[in-house]
């Protein structure tokens, strides 16, 4: 009797990687991640917490980007906190990325995620903190050093759809 030979359809396909915006839900299994992570002493870890909360129900104040991987779909890969501010120099509000929690490799896609979002809601830029530039300089390709030694990228707001 001879081997069967392997079926096309038996090896696993590779993983897939997944960004989407957080929502309230998220908060307790955010927060237990970056707990393991960055563990802070309990004044410090409810003030984290209350920020978390602030991001993740989208009031105004911001938003956070949660990746992973289709590997084990439930588990968080990286995470970028986004606050919303007012800027002179872009006239209008401003998503600012400040800090970054995963691996440089997975910046650039959430960073992409992050720019839909931005121009779905009338966000006209997005600026990120120099340290979070990768190894060819930038954070991500279209961003371009401003004055102020940020990476900002400007964004065009998208057309809203009715019905």
């Amino acid at each position: 009797m001879s081997d069967p030979s392997p079926s096309p359809f038996s090896s696993p396909l590779p993983a897939q990687h997944w960004v989407r915006v957080g929502v309230g839900a998220d908060a307790a299994m955010l927060d237990a991640w970056l707990m393991a992570r960055a563990p802070l002493a309990v004044p410090e870890a409810r003030a984290r917490r209350l920020s978390l909360e602030a991001l993740l129900a989208q009031g105004g104040q911001g938003l956070c980007l949660v990746g992973g991987t289709t590997a084990v779909p439930e588990a968080v890969e990286c995470l970028l906190p986004v606050p919303l501010i007012h800027s002179l120099g872009t006239g209008g509000r401003l998503a600012l990325v400040s800090e970054w929690w995963g691996p440089q490799a997975r910046l650039a896609p959430c960073l992409d995620e992050l720019a839909d979002w931005c121009r779905a809601h009338g966000i006209r830029a997005i600026a990120v903190a120099p340290g979070l530039a990768g190894e060819g300089g930038a954070p991500a390709p279209g961003y371009e050093r401003d004055g102020s030694g940020l990476w900002l990228r400007s964004l065009v707001p998208t057309a809203k759809r009715l019905g």
